[in-house]
């Protein structure tokens, strides 16, 4: 029996099966069609990669998802290999769609991403190759430190397996925390819903961060080589899917990614292990700074970065990630606007 949440509580529809896209019993096929958009706070259907689930247990659960050939967004030059960063996005709509749908969270409460993190399998980016069709995955879904309250979910973590036709490409997981509509308010203070972020600065160049549009970057440059300015642009119709009062997730991942891309410039990197932790909101109508270090690779090809978002002096979030070069020619060599100029300490763009 698979359960899934209406506006007023949960509802039950048939689904059942253990076999890898479909159901021995009732043929059910995990890759027939989208779950509810709503289960993955999405507002688009296009960026919902979850196609089916069932529980197999308590705590544990069996999903489908796809990916399209090439995304709008989260693609890699050349297009030969899907975007890792994928699997961090489909992770996460697990952990919402295990927290609804598994364990009746009403829809209208809020789920805070304490933490985030993937790494791709043996098989490197060559279990992530595009061919001809749609990538169709098997996550294979455990829950841990399961906390109720009063009969109802508090947090959990969630861990997943991923397979392609059999073959494990990679794993992920993540902390979720389960928040009501009235702590909400009481944790974001009135109003914040109504926030008019400024207009995000100057981008970047593209090609300099792994991006073919400028309408895709994340980062703005500063006075310091190793620090950027994050362009947190309300109007990208991936990373602001919906309307939201902070900075989302999978935009601070993004900006771990660019960082470290701009750091390899000109050579063509991806990141094929990240692990994000989340301190604090970032907030829409102030200035948030990406600091990025790249650290000395133990066997020149896997290359690790470390990468802070601070706001307000305060640290909001840490990503490490590990990069491995992407085969495909060399990005021609350019420099920021502000390269060759002298850091000045302190000295940062605090608007544009």
């Amino acid at each position: 029996m698979i359960v899934e949440p209406g506006t007023h509580g949960p509802y039950a529809h048939p689904g059942s099966g253990v076999h890898p896209g479909t159901g021995p019993g009732t043929g059910y096929d995990f890759h027939d069609r989208t779950v509810s958009r709503h289960l993955v706070h999405r507002a688009s259907v296009s960026e919902v990669f979850l196609t089916g689930w069932q529980a197999t247990g308590p705590y544990d659960f069996l999903l489908g998802a796809q990916w399209p050939r090439l995304h709008g967004f989260y693609r890699l030059p050349g297009d030969r290999y899907h975007d890792p960063v994928l699997v961090a996005e489909t992770v996460r709509q697990a952990g919402l769609l295990v927290g609804h749908a598994g364990f009746g969270v009403p829809r209208d409460h809020h789920f805070v991403m304490e933490d985030l993190g993937y790494a791709l399998g043996d098989a490197g980016l060559r279990g992530l190759a595009v061919t001809t069709g749609p990538a169709s995955l098997m996550l294979t879904v455990g829950c841990q430190d399961v906390r109720m309250r009063h009969g109802r979910l508090a947090s959990l973590r969630v861990h997943a397996e991923i397979t392609r036709d059999g073959l494990r490409i990679g794993h992920g997981s993540g902390q979720l925390r389960v928040v009501t509509p009235a702590s909400y308010e009481r944790l974001r203070g009135p109003g914040r819903g109504v926030v008019t972020p400024p207009l995000p600065p100057e981008p970047a160049a593209p090609e300099l961060v792994g991006r073919a549009q400028a309408a895709d970057v994340v980062l703005s440059p500063t006075l310091r080589p190793d620090t950027w300015l994050l362009r947190a642009d309300a109007g990208h119709p991936v990373l602001f899917d919906h309307e939201l009062d902070h900075v989302p997730g999978m935009l601070v991942l993004e900006a771990a990614r660019q960082a470290a891309q701009r750091l390899h410039h000109p050579e063509p990197v991806v990141p094929v292990e990240l692990v994000t932790s989340f301190e604090r909101y970032i907030e829409l109508d102030r200035p948030c700074f990406v600091r990025a270090v790249r650290e000395c690779s133990a066997d020149g090809r896997r290359t690790p970065v470390q990468v802070r978002l601070l706001q307000d002096g305060r640290t909001a979030a840490e990503c490490r990630l590990f990069t491995e070069p992407v085969d495909g020619p060399r990005v021609p060599v350019r420099r920021d606007a502000f390269d060759g100029r002298p850091a000045v300490p302190g000295l940062l763009p605090l608007a544009s």
